[in-house]
């Protein structure tokens, strides 16, 4: 059994042995808890889409219902408040549960198997039972990795402060850069009229301004950082009001969107509003569930409409005029379930990769490692590798339509696909136990970060980095990590301080991120 580390206990040093062995008990039994509950839920679940679909009465149940279970115990933990809203892992358990448990199904309950390049012929449920099996694995793996890492990892005995007299210097500069990226993005396109235009008729334009996108993409993030950092100055002792945190959220949000939002990426804007909403519930105050789940609907209500524009640009947004059109938008490639299995999962063309490596394994030449070493060159401008290859873009297109195929395939495959393009079904679980030992080892430290250490203003971001890594591939993470996080990292570390050991005490242990700086508990 595996028992999540974080957990809000009394630090062992404190306890006596008998009360130390007392504490280790409950966690155990908590823990087989939440495997139980997860287990009667993912078992419901089933029991649902089995009496909507007959289909669904089939083996692959079995998998998926391992992976609903593994990934779903996060998602009781933090229901029960044992996980923070903003911690990674749960982030990472909810999408997981989505999807490797809910996507296949809803696959087979909506008989609906993959868009435009994905062609199988047979039994999906097979490939999906198959592709099922490999992520339950890798999800086992993952939580062993996550919790020996996390106990192996020393947590953070040195606290990063932010010195007033180099941030509002240093941030000003940053301040200064990004707003010149901007200018020059801007201006270059002829204005954001120019932007709209080249992302519908020509969106070659884009290449090579690469470069200023590291510049403007974090302008509204770092406006605000600055501003939040001034409202909640230790020195200023002044109230931190949830109200004012949020009408700063909404301001910044709305003013990225209208600057930037029409190049096309809603990942970029989705992003942004998550990084503001983790300072507000860092140093504001910690965000209700109910205000959550009212920003996770009208995210995916965004994401949803702005697939319109992405497909036909400001004509797509016309679909706003007619609120019938909405979840049946005739006359368009997308709708709600391409949203809900195209763009936030990957089980279908995971599934689809599976087959074609299993059925014609002479047909694909595996990469071993190359997309992932290959991912940094997307970081040199084409002016110096004009004909810089694709690689991750090849390989997927090589797996999903063969060495002949002409075509070039953009799809996303996630850590699981990816995993598949590399080193094939076998190389599933290794990647995912690297992957969750990095992510124990992060959790590691962020548990001892105090709140107002200036790390937290970067913690969202890791975040983030970690999300993306499970949900696209690591071109796409490499781009995302420069061009969203490069030049605010650089400013933070640079306008902060290393306490000495005297100033240590000031950093009260109660306003540590998760409570008390608890030791790892995680065991079998």
């Amino acid at each position: 059994m595996l028992v999540d580390p974080l957990i809000n206990t009394q630090p062992l040093g404190t306890l006596s042995i008998r009360d130390a062995r007392f504490t280790s008990d409950a966690v155990r039994r908590s823990s087989r808890g939440d495997y139980a509950v997860a287990a009667v839920c993912v078992a419901v679940l089933s029991l649902l889409f089995m009496w909507r679909s007959k289909p669904v009465t089939h083996w692959f149940l079995l998998p998926v219902i391992a992976c609903g279970i593994l990934a779903g115990v996060d998602v009781i933990r933090w229901l029960r408040g044992r996980l923070d809203l903003f911690d990674p892992k749960t982030i990472i358990a909810c999408l997981a549960f989505y999807g490797f448990f809910l996507a296949p199904l809803l696959h087979v309950l909506w008989n609906t198997y993959g868009e435009g390049d994905l062609t199988l012929f047979g039994d999906w449920r097979t490939w999906l039972g198959g592709m099922a099996c490999l992520n339950a694995s890798g999800l086992l793996v993952y939580r062993f990795a996550h919790d020996r890492a996390f106990g192996a990892a020393v947590s953070p005995s040195i606290p990063w402060e932010i010195n007033r007299k180099k941030f509002y210097p240093l941030f000003a500069t940053a301040l200064v850069c990004s707003t010149f990226g901007l200018a020059v993005f801007l201006w270059q396109l002829e204005g954001i009229s120019g932007l709209i235009q080249a992302y519908e008729e020509n969106q070659v334009a884009f290449v090579g301004k690469g470069w200023l996108l590291v510049l403007a993409w974090p302008l509204a993030v770092l406006s605000f950082i600055i501003v939040v950092f001034t409202l909640t100055d230790r020195q200023r002792k002044a109230r931190r009001h949830l109200t004012t945190g949020m009408l700063l959220l909404s301001a910044a949000g709305i003013g990225h969107f209208l600057i930037l939002g029409w190049y096309g990426s809603r990942v970029a804007t989705v992003a942004a509003l998550f990084w503001m909403a983790g300072l507000v519930h860092y140093r504001f105050r910690k965000l209700p569930r109910v205000m959550m789940a009212i920003g996770a609907i009208s995210l995916i209500a965004f994401a949803y409409f702005y697939g319109f524009y992405k497909e036909r640009g400001r004509v797509g947004f016309e679909i706003l005029r007619t609120p019938a059109m909405w979840l049946q938008p005739r006359g368009y490639d997308r709708d709600f379930k391409y949203l809900l299995l195209g763009d936030l999962a990957r089980a279908d063309s995971n599934a689809l990769i599976l087959h074609n490596l299993v059925k014609d394994p002479g047909d694909y030449h595996y990469r071993w490692g190359l997309t992932y070493a290959a991912a940094l060159t997307i970081l040199i401008p084409r002016y110096f590798w004009p004909d810089r290859p694709y690689y991750r873009v090849d390989a997927g297109s090589e797996a999903l339509l063969g060495k002949s195929a002409q075509n070039l395939s953009s799809r996303l495959y996630g850590l699981s696909g990816e995993a598949l393009l590399n080193f094939g079904p076998l190389g599933v679980a290794p990647i995912f136990g690297v992957y969750g030992a990095l992510l124990g080892y992060y959790r590691r430290k962020l548990q001892g970060w105090h709140r107002l250490d200036a790390r937290m203003l970067l913690a969202p971001f890791f975040t983030l980095m970690f999300v993306e890594a499970l949900l696209c591939d690591s071109d796409v993470l490499v781009f995302f990590a420069a061009t969203q996080g490069a030049l605010i990292s650089f400013f933070v570390f640079a306008a902060s301080d290393r306490l000495p050991l005297r100033m240590r005490r000031k950093h009260s242990p109660e306003e540590h991120t998760y409570g008390a700086n608890d030791r790892a508990l995680s065991r079998d």
